[in-house]
């Protein structure tokens, strides 16, 4: 093989980073997002939602990020002061966690001259593939408008109206996605069943007590009336007593002395709606990773152990997905990941602590201030306080094999 056909077969190597790209992009070519405003409206509207994403919100904002290697002094600020000149760390994040949320994205814009980090609308970004490499570029949507189309609320987007990012310039923190490798979706979507019938039994609810607040009326007589007639008899009734109909049925007209019966003897209470209501709700928190407990009312056997099942299950696995975002994006030996240890939650009590630290010192496994450092303690001065200890009740074989064994009595050299 010549030199000529060597450089052309890396060439073509790199140009085909995967060759089934061309496939995958061309299968969705431009991803547009898609409309939330149901996820909105549950989130707004839901007390169950709210909370529930408010708590993780608070949990992941509360969480700093452990920035080494590369330029980490530079990136700390960034990821646990001061991301850009107008925002603090914590509105950043929990915007875009909110955006996780709702859309399954999160963009952030890095502005690399100023070391600036912002964040993008998620629902107003486009992803656009490209054939060789991944991501082509990515449209900022200023002109959005969600448009009634035949009932079908679709998305009406004007791409003339757009800003334009390149791939190295945007962070894309992206959610799970069964149809695209390229945009996420809501982590709302799979709860659209349980939206739907919290809201009939709501509704229902409501429009109940507002039907019943007074007796259902049912006006008698026993001449036959005619068909204006009654409708000239209810439009007397419901003009003279608005009060009583507004949002509720309307008097029945029973002429000819026809008398009426029960339609149902089943009353409000056995309908049960309280108890389905919160086994919806039940539901809801735990397809969202939040123990229903946490938003209920626990004791103390119970609430730490969910507390670690919130953290270790929820939590941390979001805080990972961004963490691994934004270690590849910066690259150049920067390792960005939780830190645990800030975590109340997940860490022991005093004494459970101490002992852990204790016998690890006295057996000889870390020094006195690698102790004190995992504890919170300063160091403090002394070589042996930075020297392994050797444990006084292991005999000499376990530090030295050569000195082990029985030791020597004065005749052990003479025969007997």
């Amino acid at each position: 093989m010549g030199i000529r056909d060597w450089l052309a077969d890396k060439l073509t190597t790199r140009e085909k980073l995967n060759p089934a790209q061309p496939y995958i992009a061309s299968r969705d070519p431009y991803n547009l997002p898609e409309t939330i405003v149901e996820y909105e409206s549950a989130y707004r509207e839901i007390e169950i939602v709210h909370r529930c994403i408010e708590l993780v919100i608070n949990a992941v904002t509360g969480v700093p990020l452990i920035v080494e290697g590369g330029a980490a002094k530079k990136y700390h600020k960034i990821m646990n002061a001061k991301p850009n000149p107008f925002e603090d760390r914590a509105r950043l994040f929990r915007r875009a966690i909110l955006d996780f949320y709702l859309d399954g994205n999160a963009f952030f814009y890095y502005d690399k001259e100023n070391g600036g980090l912002y964040l993008l609308p998620a629902n107003d970004v486009e992803v656009v593939a490209d054939a060789k490499t991944f991501i082509s570029h990515y449209n900022y949507l200023i002109h959005n408008s969600n448009t009634d189309y035949y009932g079908f609320g679709q998305r009406q987007t004007s791409k003339q109206e757009r800003i334009t990012f390149t791939p190295d310039e945007i962070i894309h923190v992206k959610g799970d996605n069964e149809d695209s490798i390229f945009r996420g979706v809501s982590k709302l979507k799979n709860l659209e069943r349980l939206f739907e019938l919290y809201y009939q039994m709501t509704e229902f609810q409501r429009m109940f007590f507002k039907n019943n607040a007074v007796p259902g009326l049912v006006l008698q007589t026993d001449t036959v009336l005619s068909p204006k007639v009654k409708e000239r008899l209810l439009e007397a009734w419901r003009s003279n007593y608005s009060s009583l109909f507004k949002g509720a049925r309307n008097p029945a007209i029973l002429d000819g002395g026809l008398k009426i019966d029960r339609f149902s003897n089943i009353s409000f209470t056995e309908l049960d709606f309280e108890n389905s209501i919160e086994r919806i709700q039940q539901d809801i928190s735990k397809a969202l990773g939040v123990p229903y407990v946490l938003l209920k009312s626990g004791n103390n056997a119970n609430l730490h152990a969910n507390e670690v099942l919130f953290y270790n299950h929820t939590v941390l696995p979001l805080l990972t997905l961004f963490c691994s975002a934004f270690s590849h994006y910066f690259n150049g030996g920067v390792v960005i990941k939780p830190d645990k240890t800030s975590i109340a939650a997940l860490q022991p009590d005093n004494k459970t602590q101490a002992m852990y630290y204790s016998t690890l010192v006295n057996t000889g496994i870390i020094t006195v201030n690698e102790a004190r450092k995992g504890l919170g303690f300063e160091n403090i001065e002394g070589d042996e306080n930075n020297q392994i200890r050797i444990p006084q009740n292991i005999t000499g074989s376990a530090v030295n094999p050569a000195l082990g064994g029985r030791p020597e009595s004065p005749e052990s050299g003479t025969d007997s």
